[in-house]
């Protein structure tokens, strides 16, 4: 080595991998519909498959060499269709404290989230798959180097961010869009309506669809649906509660009518979403106690 190397992460805050994945393109049709996490950054590292994914508030076009920032309390679509097929790395890091810079978070909040390696992008997916294949086949040094592995990732990333950092241009119409869009995130597990929105908002029905969906991509209603989908992914998951709860939780009167939405918009039922996972979880525990999601 002929250059010393100077880390950006020390001891004394040094980030946490919580958990980490590859997405096959074969299996990327069961979406997480709208969500966020709390209590970590997430990176989404894409290397198959072109789509839309709503980040914030902001459509992005993804392609093979992205490398995504979702920070802690982005809410994120991670798939526009339910059809679409794409191959990606997530890496869940948090105990994340960067100066000038929220707990958990990569970037400020006014910059595109979506940045692209051309170059070095071959060592990039080669790292993820030797962290992966630790993961899988771990030996008794497994978590010092999965440790190690995750401090370089984050170099190369905060590297990447800081030689492409660039402003997100907002939507003309941001602000307005902003204001709708924070009412159904305060509204959406209520029996929201449009002439609720209306009233609420003192502007017309028509006015309000139309600026919000230029501006998401999505009519209200369904973007409140997106997010009651959503909310339900993550009681699945998080949780032990009966499907009949959690569909009552998110605002469903009856479990049938849950259960036809959450299949239209995910592609399997509540139950095998959450069968899924577990045993996914469950393998991955098996492989790397340490890690946990």
């Amino acid at each position: 080595m002929k250059k010393q190397v100077s880390p950006i992460f020390h001891s004394e805050q040094m980030p946490q991998l919580y958990y980490m994945g590859k997405v096959l393109p074969e299996i990327s049709s069961y979406p997480r519909i709208l969500h966020s996490h709390a209590e970590h950054v997430e990176i989404s590292i894409i290397y198959s498959g072109i789509s839309e994914y709503l980040i914030g508030d902001q459509r992005q076009l993804i392609r093979p060499g992205d490398i995504i920032i979702y920070n802690a309390g982005v809410v994120h679509d991670e798939l526009s269709s339910a059809n679409a097929q794409i191959g990606s790395y997530f890496f869940a890091v948090g105990n994340l404290q960067i100066p000038h810079l929220p707990a958990n978070a990569l970037i400020p909040t006014n910059v595109n989230p979506v940045f692209h390696i051309s170059q070095d992008f071959d060592d990039v997916i080669s790292l993820c798959e030797i962290m992966r294949s630790h993961f899988e086949h771990p030996s008794v040094w497994s978590q010092y180097m999965i440790h190690y592995e995750t401090q370089a990732l984050l170099e190369i990333i905060w590297r990447v961010i800081h030689t492409e950092q660039r402003p997100q241009e907002p939507h003309p119409n941001y602000y307005l869009g902003y204001k709708i869009q924070n009412y159904i995130d305060a509204h959406y597990l209520e029996p929201l309506t449009m002439k609720q929105i209306s009233t609420a908002l003192g502007m017309s029905a028509s006015y309000i669809s139309h600026v919000f969906k230029d501006m998401l991509g999505y009519p209200p209603m369904q973007y409140a649906l997106r997010k009651k989908i959503g909310e339900a992914q993550t009681l699945l998951i998080s949780t032990d509660y009966p499907i009949s709860q959690i569909a009552q939780m998110v605002g469903f009167d009856a479990q049938s009518h849950f259960n036809k939405l959450f299949s239209k918009y995910v592609g399997i039922s509540p139950g095998q979403f959450r069968k899924n996972y577990r045993k996914t979880q469950q393998a991955n525990q098996t492989n790397h106690p340490g890690c946990h999601q």
